[in-house]
């Protein structure tokens, strides 16, 4: 019964039937065509199932050496360039903080729906909680990063035409707190980032966005592997940098070069620091932790 109601859940609050399932579709990839519906439901009960043996395959927390733990979350599946970007943040971040026992990843990929758990709000929070229960949550860092589509207060969600719900700040903020997670490094890199700052921030919690809550970042199409945010954050400044402030000054300066050269309006980019998560940071990640 369990099973059941947890399967039921992501039925009932996370999905939108889109009356484009009603017509023919062709083979293009792994989400269109009758393929696909014939696979949603049983995709969606699924979920639960798939996050807890990716949960049972994180390695537990060390008493009294504080690690860091990484969740990824890549939203939007039309758009390979998210599920691409969400892997190298995943793999940057194994190597700078010796987290590649300790990951999970959400992912929507078009191309993909059997690698990896599925994206969504419900999802992330059942991920969370689950992650927390490995985690020595008052010592242990999270590692959040998201990549998506964004609008102000908002990451779009969708795995083909499986219209699923969009994540709000205020959903996240709550799944969060639902977690028990102290420590957080949250990373998002959308459009309109900026706006999931206030609902966030405290003392114990970073946030890194890729654009300010009223400004579009660049680079999200379909052709590309990164976002502009991706190549300068991920790619080129953390995996050198000494702080995850560097990190961001650096990725910062470079992506107003670029955008000031292809003559774009600036995304602008944001972060917030807490003032005691630095602190924690820096007395126990302060310089590269190779794994």
């Amino acid at each position: 019964m369990g099973w059941f109601l947890v399967g039921a859940a992501y039925l009932t609050t996370a999905m939108y039937v889109d009356a484009a399932m009603w017509y023919p579709a062709g083979d293009e990839d792994e989400t269109t065509g009758d393929g696909f519906w014939e696979r949603g439901e049983t995709l969606l009960f699924e979920q639960p199932a798939r996050i807890d043996a990716g949960v049972a395959a994180v390695a537990d927390s060390v008493a009294g050496a504080p690690e860091m733990y990484f969740l990824g979350f890549a939203g939007y599946g039309e758009g390979r360039v998210f599920a691409e970007e969400i892997k190298l943040a995943a793999q940057v971040v194994g190597q700078r903080f010796a987290t590649v026992a300790r990951e999970l990843l959400l992912v929507n990929d078009r191309r993909d729906l059997d690698s990896l758990p599925l994206a969504t709000t419900a999802s992330l929070g059942y991920a969370l909680r689950g992650l927390a229960n490995r985690m020595d949550v008052e010592e242990d860092i999270l590692f959040l990063a998201l990549s998506s589509h964004g609008s102000e207060g908002t990451l779009a969600v969708l795995n083909g035409p499986l219209m699923l719900q969009e994540l709000s700040d205020e959903a996240l903020a709550e799944a969060l707190g639902a977690s028990g997670i102290r420590w957080r490094v949250i990373v998002i890199s959308a459009c309109h980032a900026g706006s999931f700052v206030d609902a966030l921030k405290n003392p114990d919690t970073i946030i890194i966005t890729a654009a300010a809550a009223d400004r579009t970042s660049f680079g999200c199409s379909d052709e590309r592997d990164l976002t502009y945010f991706g190549e300068a954050f991920y790619r080129d400044a953390l995996p050198g940098a000494e702080t995850l402030r560097a990190a961001f000054e650096i990725a910062d300066e470079a992506i107003s070069r670029r955008e000031a050269a292809e003559a774009k309006r600036a995304s602008d980019p944001q972060a917030y620091f807490g003032e005691a998560l630095e602190r924690h940071l820096d007395e126990n990640f302060g310089a590269p932790h190779p794994e």
